[in-house]
């Protein structure tokens, strides 16, 4: 956005706060403690429709008349429309106020007092008024707000500041308390009816108070949903940020992973440069470039790799640099991070943080810091823009204790909230009714009501992703265990909670890999043959054998189907060389491909017949579908490598001695199979036995392939097999197929020996 027209004070605008929408303002006077910020020229810019006000570069400010219908059109959302509706109800009122005055001018005769009563109307339009007056008459009220909530206008915003105080070894870098309810009333986030944020989150000035930016410069490593909201608060308050993140390595084996990552990954780097952040390309070079750099990883490993790995952290660390991890990981992690740091001459700082994304944005986390006490005191600007208070706890180790010890009880503590929620449901208790009496008792809290409530409304979007309170979990049981400390709650906690992960997470990860293995295995089945119709592709195979050049054979195979056959036949007995192939109007049917393409399809419906949002609620539900699938995947690989016995008058009264020309004598009879991977012929010389044959006859039984000397009747008229000929061919994609139901079935057992072992502890845990 760039202004067109020179702007003041009381003018009407539109301003654009980061990544928010554009909203309705007022330009008009900053309070003394709220400071300009330093760059680029800011105006301070009251918001209609809320309690929030900023200060605004010019270029993201345009005039209100002039911008009205656009903006109108692109934006819908309800807490919009409510903030144009008091923009136009201001407009209003002012009119009216104008009116008045011009009715009480008529009266007035001396032509002095009407030029200076004209001054005075001109200087009311410009907003030429006193600020108490003005922040009374122009601030716009939310409706049945009492009158009283004026007093929390932009002027009394001066015990917004810091406080500082040392509690023995620890200092704490704290907000007072007492404003902490008044800034969550005025700036809390809202969803609007379009699903985005609305404005209202955007005030980080009101909440972190009279902030000034250090002037070292800021970098930071991960932007996931946490990183996201404090590089936006960073880069609110006039830090100068340097950012990177993994986009370009994501996809890449072993890439490095940043805390918790949402769809829009690719544009992340984008919307912070737009804010005024720099990019960096890699790890070392954001280090090597910048005075302090944070990172904010998902666990031990992602946090080594991103220090110790190509390009990574230690690559850029020189003397003096300072490196702050925020990653909640074990003591052991964060104690050998600091001293490959501290190696190079680098300077370290562990600082986990308390809270969720909401808080993340709203800049309100908690932070536990321990390690370089002069690296803490230089990032208090940066710990206020992003947290509502931060502890020192000494020395490398603590805070990650600290933290584990916090996210333990947090993670015991929800899970029996979620127990006794639902225990309540199935007992026939109100849910309501259980949440209004723990309100009322000692166990009320902002976290119980916020998570009560959400079970209520069926909201469970997650503000903590369960596989990271799980990770938290296991590491400050394994912290317990290194003492030995015994957590059995945690550890009852964290089995549920694994067990939860299990069910809502992993479970749809297997079955989305078992659908694309198993559709790629399907589509082996019908190669596409490049043409427009999408016909299935042809494939020619030639059948043959080393030992003996007594039947060569051509075949055409589309699918499951053999469309054209061309084979050479050297009778034995007379050398006699014989040519037949298919009829034009005839095609052969290999029923064990047709079987197990279908198996696989009714694997693959079972596999998504449920939408991307169901949830498995028990154990046992997940075995069945398995052992459906496995049942299915079964059957296809059987199918072709198990081929179908016939008995020699089978295969004579198969048709398949019908369909070539010329016609095949009655002394030999054909027959396809698949075994494995390898598409089979087989040709069978025989000699009729005379009825006074001093043969002994015996019937053969039935076999896939018969031996010489077979004997079988047919049509009155007795047999037996003189000679026996088996050419044959590796048909490659029937080799992928079965390698694809391989690894599926594997799948399949591994996700059901996890389901069964935790089944089996949750249906035999100790009472």
């Amino acid at each position: 956005m760039a202004a067109t027209v020179s702007l003041r004070q009381g003018d009407l605008v539109w301003g654009k706060l980061g990544r928010y929408p554009p909203w309705p303002g007022k330009i008009v006077n900053a309070p003394k403690d709220l400071k300009k910020p330093r760059g680029k020229k800011c105006l301070f810019v009251k918001f209609f429709g809320t309690e929030d006000h900023a200060w605004i570069k010019v270029e993201q400010l345009k005039p209100y008349h002039a911008h009205k219908e656009e903006m109108i059109k692109a934006n819908k959302g309800k807490r919009f429309q409510q903030a144009v509706d008091a923009v136009e109800e201001f407009l209003k009122k002012v009119k009216a106020k104008q009116e008045q005055n011009s009715g009480d001018d008529k009266g007035k005769k001396a032509e002095g007092k009407s030029k200076k009563q004209a001054g005075e109307k001109k200087r009311k339009a410009s907003g030429s008024v006193s600020p108490t007056k003005k922040s009374r008459e122009q601030s716009p009220r939310k409706r049945g707000r009492p009158p009283k909530e004026d007093k929390e206008d932009t002027a009394g915003d001066s015990w917004l500041l810091h406080g500082h105080r040392t509690l023995g070894t620890e200092m704490v870098l704290k907000k007072p308390s007492v404003t902490y309810q008044a800034i969550s009333k005025r700036l809390k986030v809202s969803e609007e009816v379009t699903g985005s944020t609305s404005i209202q989150a955007a005030d980080s000035t009101a909440i972190n108070g009279n902030i000034t930016p250090t002037d070292k410069k800021i970098g930071f490593l991960g932007l996931g949903l946490m990183g996201s909201g404090i590089v936006s608060n960073l880069l609110k308050m006039g830090h100068t940020v340097t950012v990177w993140n993994r986009t370009a390595e994501k996809n890449a084996s072993g890439g490095i992973h940043s805390e918790v990552w949402d769809p829009d990954e690719n544009c992340k780097c984008d919307l912070f440069i737009q804010e005024g952040a720099h990019l960096g390309r890699t790890p070392a070079e954001v280090v090597s470039t910048c005075d302090i750099t944070f990172a904010c990883m998902a666990d031990p490993k992602a946090a080594k790799d991103l220090v110790l790995g190509p390009s990574g952290v230690l690559q850029g660390i020189r003397p003096g640099k300072c490196y702050v991890d925020m990653s909640t990981v074990d003591p052991e992690t964060v104690t050998e991070l600091a001293q490959v740091i501290v190696s190079r001459g680098g300077r370290f700082l562990e600082a986990p943080v308390a809270g969720n994304q909401q808080l993340s944005n709203d800049g309100m986390l908690m932070i536990l810091a321990a390690g370089d006490h002069g690296v803490y005191e230089d990032c208090s600007s940066c710990f206020q823009a992003m947290g509502r208070t931060s502890f020192f706890l000494g020395e490398v180790g603590n805070a990650a204790r600290m933290m584990l010890i916090i996210n333990m009880v947090q993670g015991s503590f929800m899970a029996t909230i979620a127990e006794g929620m639902t225990l309540a449901q199935v007992t026939g208790q109100s849910q309501q009714t259980l949440l209004d009496i723990l309100i009322q008792s000692q166990l009320s809290s902002i976290f119980l009501d916020q998570k009560c409530q959400n079970i209520l409304q069926g909201n469970f979007k997650p503000d903590f992703y369960l596989k990271y309170i799980q990770k938290d979990l296991r590491l400050a049981i394994a912290m317990g265990d290194s003492v030995n400390h015994p957590t059995p709650m945690a550890a009852a906690a964290n089995e549920e909670e694994e067990f939860r992960w299990l069910l809502k997470e992993e479970v749809h990860s297997v079955l989305k890999q078992l659908q694309d293995i198993l559709k790629e295995a399907s589509r082996r089945f019908t190669l596409p043959g490049g043409t427009a119709d999408g016909a299935t592709k042809q494939e020619n195979f030639v059948l043959g054998s080393s030992s003996t050049d007594q039947v060569k054979a051509v075949l055409t195979l589309q699918g499951d189907t053999l469309c054209q056959a061309e084979v050479n036949l050297k009778v034995t007995r007379t050398n006699q060389l014989l040519h037949f192939a298919f009829r034009d109007d005839k095609q052969w049917k290999m029923q064990q491909i047709q079987d197990a393409r279908n198996h696989v399809n009714q694997a693959i419906y079972l596999l998504t017949n449920r939408g991307d949002n169901y949830t498995f609620q028990t154990g046992s539900e997940v075995l069945k579908l398995m052992d459906s699938v496995m049942l299915q995947l079964t059957r296809a690989r059987n199918r072709l490598t198990t081929p179908a016995t016939m008995t020699l008058p089978e295969v004579a009264t198969t048709g398949l001695t019908r369909m070539f020309t010329p016609a095949l004598p009655a002394d030999v009879l054909l027959n396809f199979y698949v075994n494995v991977n390898k598409l089979c012929f087989l040709v069978y010389q025989l000699h009729a036995l005379q009825p006074n044959s001093a043969k002994n006859f015996r019937p053969a039984g039935s076999s896939v392939l018969h031996n010489p000397g077979a004997m079988f009747e047919l049509n009155n008229q007795r047999f037996e097999v003189s000679h026996v000929h088996k050419v044959e061919c590796v048909v490659p994609w029937l080799n992928d197929a079965l390698v694809f139901f391989t690894v599926s079935l594997q799948l399949c057992q591994q996700l059901k020996d996890k389901i069964s072992i935790f089944s089996s502890y949750w249906n035999f845990r100790p009472n």
